[in-house]
């Protein structure tokens, strides 16, 4: 919270039902902030991604919100109706705190899309007849990986989200990548191709499109398209949406952290900057004007993945270059800077390499090509 107030990072926060118990919105502060200063420019994601499994898993706390599917433990299976019912609840639950941007539980549904939709469908009834004037609504629709890579799919389902009777004022969409081993993100040509057409169709329809657990990849989408919200988030489990979270207990390995680097386009393994530091390196890999860059550079820094500035310097150095590519009007002239941002990057790591810095495994250069390619096609 500190990086939006102190540091003018951001525009807002989202608050995530499985970090935060329901109470933690009525204090009358949060984090010495007025709560309702805070709640003025906040999102609340209930989370029902995982529906009644998530109540089995040993963190978190879902189960605290009584009307989430988590917390009901006592049927078998949980119906249609009992979802319906969990999602109008969800909603009152966010109009009773009052906030003015509402976004609609939904659960993650990988086999029975015409389900998922029929229920997409029943909401949007619903709130036809419910809405309060003064407030936006946005439906969340969790894209499992079997189902972007899938062109046929992606058509069924933007057909539903676009229908003529559509209520609501937007979509938040929550995107699941398939990340091969050593990498970060998807550079699946059909994951970018997809997931692009379905941000590019919303705005086209005058949605407003939310883009959550966004990486640092959001950029390649950002490059051809309006996108309205987007997510940083601090931690990988929140920039990288992988259902499991919410199904079981998943402990994160021990690390020493990593340095995102604006001239690099990606992260690196904090045992490398010592290596680039003798190799005399720092310059093509160093966030200009970063505070927090400055600190963790600096020799014998005691890395971890526990360190603030250490997420500092991701957000403050995605949230700008976010914004400087979302200030450029026209598209073609967008996707053109972007382009250089990627070549600038590719000749970084070259210039690293005749200094005989060869990084391995997600330090490496594995992606950039691909979203050159990509964005070189559209």
């Amino acid at each position: 919270m500190d990086s939006h107030f102190k540091n003018g990072i951001g525009d807002g926060f989202i608050f995530c039902a499985y970090s935060f118990e329901p109470d933690f919105y009525t204090k009358e502060k949060i984090n010495k902030i007025d709560s309702l200063q805070v709640l003025e420019k906040s999102f609340i994601d209930l989370q029902y991604f995982g529906k009644k499994e998530s109540g089995n898993i040993g963190k978190g706390k879902l189960s605290l919100y009584p009307f989430h599917p988590a917390a009901d433990q006592g049927t078998a299976s949980q119906t249609t109706c009992y979802m319906e019912s969990s999602i109008i609840n969800g909603v009152k639950f966010q109009t009773d705190l009052g906030l003015t941007d509402i976004i609609i539980p939904n659960y993650y549904e990988n086999d029975d899309l015409g389900q998922f939709m029929g229920l997409v469908a029943t909401i949007n009834k619903w709130l036809k007849k419910n809405r309060i004037g003064s407030k936006r609504y946005y439906m969340t629709i969790p894209i499992t990986y079997h189902t972007i890579i899938d062109a046929k799919k992606i058509d069924d389902l933007l057909y539903t989200l676009t229908d003529i009777d559509i209520e609501f004022d937007g979509y938040y969409i929550v995107c699941e990548p398939k990340l091969e081993i050593r990498q970060k993100i998807n550079i699946d040509f059909k994951y970018l191709r997809n997931l692009s057409r379905v941000l590019e169709v919303l705005k086209k329809q005058k949605f407003i499109t939310i883009y959550s657990y966004a990486n640092w990849d959001t950029m390649i989408f950002l490059a051809t398209c309006d996108i309205d919200y987007i997510t940083i988030a601090t931690y990988e489990n929140l920039r990288s949406f992988n259902i499991k979270r919410f199904l079981s207990s998943e402990d994160g390995g021990p690390s020493k952290g990593w340095y995102y680097s604006e001239k690099l386009l990606n992260f690196i393994k904090a045992p490398f900057i010592e290596l680039i530091r003798q190799q005399d390196g720092l310059e093509l890999i160093k966030n200009e004007k970063n505070i927090f860059s400055d600190i963790i550079l600096e020799a014998n820094y005691p890395w971890s993945n526990q360190k603030a500035d250490v997420h500092k310097n991701y957000i403050l150095s995605i949230d700008r270059i976010l914004k400087e590519i979302g200030s450029i009007d026209n598209l073609i002239d967008r996707k053109n800077f972007v382009i250089r941002l990627i070549d600038r990057a590719i000749d970084s790591y070259n210039q690293l390499e005749v200094k005989s810095v060869y990084f391995q495994d997600e330090s490496r250069n594995y992606h950039l090509g691909v979203w050159k390619s990509y964005l070189l096609a559209k």
